[in-house]
């Protein structure tokens, strides 16, 4: 079910309305709680687009490094330092 809602999102290039909405909930950070200036927010997604979104990312990344395509000073995203 999984991987054939994955397939239909990667064939179509698009995902499902519902995985593009988030809940947006203030964290405390520090200080005085009463300031709404110690609080950032984040945003909750669904799980299954977080998934989704790794995969194709490890992918971008693994074909970016196979045909050499990141300069040695754009290393900071990659899993290891490219050689100079």
């Amino acid at each position: 079910m999984v991987a054939t809602m994955f397939s239909k999102s990667l064939s179509s290039g698009d995902v499902p309305q519902d995985w593009r909405l988030a809940n947006v909930s203030a964290v405390f950070k520090k200080g005085k709680k009463t300031d709404a200036s110690n609080y950032r927010p984040i945003s909750l997604t669904v799980n299954l687009c977080k998934v989704l979104k790794s995969i194709i990312r490890d992918k971008v990344i693994d074909h970016l490094e196979k045909y050499e395509l990141i300069n040695n000073y754009q290393h900071g995203f990659v899993k290891k330092i490219l050689p100079n």
